[in-house]
């Protein structure tokens, strides 16, 4: 079914980058619709149906194996989309590990809220640079409104912050044993979150002890809660849901795209929605999944493919996430405010066998939890001792997650699949592996956690390195480039092969540092957005 309506704006995706450019255009008055494949969860969906933090019976059932593994903790989740609705095939398990939401608002359903700038140092290879982004990095900090400190880091710039929550026992704990291993180069300071930590305000944060689950009041910034109140009844706005985007079609004889087809994810009905401009911001494994589902006679390949590079260069950060029980802990009482979890964000430095240098970032969590899962090492306890030491522990557990910086390898990439999801929809393969360098930065960043926890009293300490992709930190596969030849977008996240596709996802990232890139997706979008505003009141 095509439909007459012409937009200006058609945007695929509702998640970080979606969400702040259907804002910024709707509210300047331009004719614009978002188009999500899943649908507007319930708002009592994170308070009755599904809510996070700690159950009364410390979540301990008879079936269950000790120990559990804490770093699968925050992937259990039911919003995850499984093997039938995600973009990646089954066998892409073998070598990378993806996460996707489908529902209004993404992945940030579920994030943490950390929000950090990228540093200068961090825009050796793209065509634009730090100065580039700074207004656009302050109006989306004041937009999303993320709690820190100045602290003058070159490495972590500052930016528009309110307070953030009061820090814990726990996180005086690892900043004193952090200094006392006397590392240049190295700090640690409150973390900077998207999160509403002002007293009073009806979205104020209410210190569940943890983000990664979901957020009761809204604290946590995500376009459904924050920003999507602000435009739904504008005439000049739509949101549909329950539309998943099939393919883009192209104008006869043009390189223009001239219409995105869609289908009914309850009827399985087919529907054609035209525009004028169209704007792909469904992440890094879907949105090239998407072009490449596009192919035609005039690219065989998929569209904005001319260079090859579609698909290339996948990154993550790669992570070690290691966990342990403060002894100095043991059966104290929690915090008086346990605020959102990682309060704590480090940066830090080390020298690799062959003499170079590499930065990581990382951030220390003591949160609230479902599942006692430090039980590793005491399984001769009988199992009625379980209940009594999960007690004893549970508000002694702290956890220490670092993440290195990407490896743009053209081989790590994805290709077409000959697996169809649950709508018959050509998947997207994976090939990837940890390259040699960064196989030794992940043994230095687990030298320094395991250092680093023993000095806070560290008990039994648990983890290690996690697996390919489970950083949900995806860049790269549409990357930014100055030239043709070399990436998918240009400066502006215009496609280099078409005039009126834009592409503003994780997906343009050319290049990964070690820092949590939600920030810089927005950050992106926000410039997209202020860029597509004037250049329509200039047309």
């Amino acid at each position: 079914m095509a439909e007459d309506r012409i937009y200006d704006y058609v945007i695929v995706g509702t998640g970080a980058g979606g969400g702040i450019l259907a804002h910024q255009l709707a509210k300047a008055g331009l004719d614009v619709l978002s188009v999500e494949q899943g649908p507007r969860l319930p708002a009592d969906y994170f308070t009755e149906v599904n809510p996070p933090g700690a159950r009364k019976d410390w979540g301990i059932r008879s079936h269950m194996t000790f120990p559990g593994d804490s770093r699968d903790a925050i992937f259990r989740h039911e919003l995850f989309a499984d093997g039938e609705n995600r973009s990646s095939s089954r066998s892409a398990e073998r070598s990378f590990l993806s996460y996707q939401l489908m529902a209004v608002g993404g992945l940030q359903n579920l994030w943490n809220g950390v929000s950090v700038r990228f540093a200068p140092q961090d825009f050796g290879s793209w065509p634009i640079g730090y100065d580039d982004l700074a207004d656009d990095y302050g109006a989306t900090e004041e937009l999303i409104t993320v709690c820190g400190t100045a602290e003058g880091i070159p490495g972590l710039p500052d930016g528009h912050f309110i307070p953030p929550k009061p820090l814990r026992p726990a996180d005086r704990m690892v900043i004193d044993a952090i200094d006392r291993m006397g590392r240049p180069d190295t700090w640690v300071i409150p973390n900077r979150k998207a999160i509403e930590t002002r007293a009073g305000r009806a979205n104020a944060c209410i210190s569940t002890g943890i983000c990664t689950s979901g957020c009761m009041t809204g604290a946590v910034y995500k376009f459904p809660t924050r920003l999507l109140p602000e435009i739904e009844h504008l005439p000049n706005y739509a949101l549909r849901t329950g539309l998943k985007a099939v393919r883009l079609q192209r104008r006869d004889g043009s390189a223009e795209i001239e219409s995105l087809v869609c289908r009914d994810t309850e009827s399985g009905e087919e529907v054609v929605i035209r525009g004028r401009t169209f704007i792909l911001s469904a992440g890094a494994i879907e949105t090239p999944r998407l072009l490449f589902n596009s192919r035609d006679d005039a690219a065989p390949n998929g569209l904005a493919n001319s260079s090859g590079a579609l698909g290339r260069y996948l990154q993550d950060n790669a992570k070690v996430a290691l966990s342990t029980a403060l002894w100095k802990l043991w059966g104290k009482p929690a915090a008086p405010d346990i605020g959102y979890g990682d309060l704590l964000i480090l940066l830090s430095k080390d020298t690799l066998p062959d003499g170079s240098e590499f930065s990581f970032c990382g951030h220390a969590i003591q949160t609230v939890l479902d599942t006692p899962y430090y039980l590793e090492g005491l399984q001769t306890a009988p199992a009625a001792m379980r209940p009594w030491l999960a007690r004893k522990l549970f508000n002694a557990y702290l956890t220490l997650a670092v993440f290195a910086p990407g490896d743009p390898d053209p081989e790590n990439r994805l290709t077409p699949s000959a697996d169809r999801d649950r709508f018959g929809v050509a998947q997207v393969d994976i090939a990837y592996r940890y390259s040699e360098r960064t196989l030794a930065q992940l043994d230095k960043m687990e030298v320094f956690v395991r250092q680093a926890l023993r000095r806070c009293s560290g008990t039994l300490i648990y983890g290690g390195r996690d697996r390919p992709g489970t950083g949900i930190h995806y860049a790269g596969t549409s990357r930014m480039s100055a030239l043709p030849q070399d990436g998918v977008v240009d400066a502006n996240l215009r496609a280099h092969d078409h005039p009126n596709l834009y592409l503003c996802d994780g997906g343009v990232i050319p290049t990964l540092p070690d820092k949590h890139l939600t920030l810089t997706i927005m950050t992106l979008a926000h410039r997209l957005g202020r860029h597509l505003v004037e250049r329509d009141r200039a047309a």
